[in-house]
């Protein structure tokens, strides 16, 4: 009961993180399901839904098929698909139902692609965790299956693009300024990880100059990349008027810190661009900022203030906890704060609040994102 919503709609679950992570892929997705989870996906999760091409499919679980299985069924849907549709890939998503009753949809995806030859993936999402952990674990497995290293000489620095989901950012042209916006440094897009993302991309994000993670989901991808190919990377969101950025490119920025609660502002948003905002505050004032976490808070880029806020119960109680004189959050938050002397700055997440403001994010590179940092400083 600890994650019961009453003023709060259900967040974004991994099975939309996963079919985000892929929804640029060309391939086919088929979430494994009786047609409610694709429906949130599809219709609450997904801005670029409405106007796409993009082959996502339901398998339509029915009470018999729980019971009995029938995995051949769906796959046999599904080759016959893809010698129609001439996918890139193939991937099995999971749901509560094929968590429940155990269905292998590694298996499937296995079987699926000894019929038909295309790259196949199960991804045992289940709706249990959220939409990071879903595109994380996408990303990691595709650069797993597909990544090479290549001898080609370099003509001009690159850079990868990690966790770039419209979850996040939006489907109002933030991705594609941000993209804009380093290439004007002199580095060509290596790859987007995931608006934009083609399996070419995939193989050849070895061979950029650095990665830039630009939200929690590209985290463990970055790691990956480095590892292998001993690719650097930087935590960074790019704003308007802020240098902070081009200082992580360069390897010259010192973050300043500022500890302490009382008085300060509390920023409840997706962790990488949350940090973003509270460096850009730090050059601007010694007010102290605490990210939360409604997904988790990713340790290794977390300062000690930082918190988890894992239900609407505990975020009803931090926000109106007397700590904060500011709390910048997706608009619907906005319904739990009970203290009139703090003051409330909305920052949508479609994670949070879906469809209802997904067109009224901010030019993150534009006056409408500095115009918000000032108004949380007055």
């Amino acid at each position: 009961m600890s994650r019961l919503c009453i003023d709060l709609p259900p967040f974004s679950p991994d099975y939309s993180g996963a079919a985000a992570a892929l929804f640029d892929l060309g391939g086919i997705v088929v979430m494994h399901d009786a047609s409610g989870c694709t429906g949130n996906y599809t219709g609450f999760d997904e801005p670029r839904w409405l106007g796409s091409r993009s082959a996502v499919f339901c398998s339509g679980m029915r009470r018999m098929d729980a019971v009995l299985g029938n995995d051949d069924k769906f796959i046999e849907k599904t080759v016959e698909a893809a010698k129609s549709l001439n996918p890139s890939v193939i991937a099995y998503l999971g749901s509560p139902v094929p968590m429940v009753i155990g269905t292998d949809l590694e298996g499937m995806a296995a079987e699926t692609e000894n019929l038909c030859g295309v790259p196949s993936f199960g991804f045992n999402t289940t709706g249990q965790y959220y939409y990071d952990k879903g595109a994380s674990d996408v990303f990691v497995t595709l650069i797993k299956r597909f990544a090479k290293k290549s001898d080609k000489p370099k003509e001009t620095k690159s850079a990868n693009v990690l966790g770039l989901l419209p979850i996040d950012f939006g489907n109002k042209g933030n991705a594609e300024r941000i993209c804009s916006y380093i290439e004007s440094f002199g580095y060509n897009v290596n790859s987007s990880f995931a608006i934009g993302l083609q399996v070419e991309q995939i193989e050849r994000c070895g061979d950029a100059d650095i990665s830039i993670v630009v939200s929690k989901s590209g985290l463990e991808a970055a790691k990956l990349i480095e590892k292998k190919f001993g690719v650097p990377y930087i935590c960074a969101v790019p704003l308007h008027n802020s240098d902070i950025f081009e200082k992580k490119l360069n390897g010259t920025y010192n973050a300043k810190s500022v500890s302490g609660n009382d008085g300060g502002i509390l920023i409840i948003h997706e962790q990488v661009f949350a940090n973003s905002i509270r460096e850009e505050i730090a050059e601007k004032s010694d007010i102290s900022v605490t990210v939360a976490g409604l997904f988790g808070i990713e340790k290794s880029v977390s300062m000690e203030q930082d918190i988890t806020l894992p239900n609407e119960t505990a975020v009803k109680n931090e926000i109106n906890s007397g700590k904060y004189s500011v709390i910048l959050a997706d608009p619907l938050i906005k319904k739990l704060l009970k203290r009139d002397n703090v003051k409330f700055v909305s920052l949508p997440h479609v994670a949070v609040s879906s469809k209802l403001h997904w067109d009224e994010y901010p030019d993150y590179l534009g006056q409408e994102m500095s115009d918000i940092i000032s108004v949380c400083l007055e």
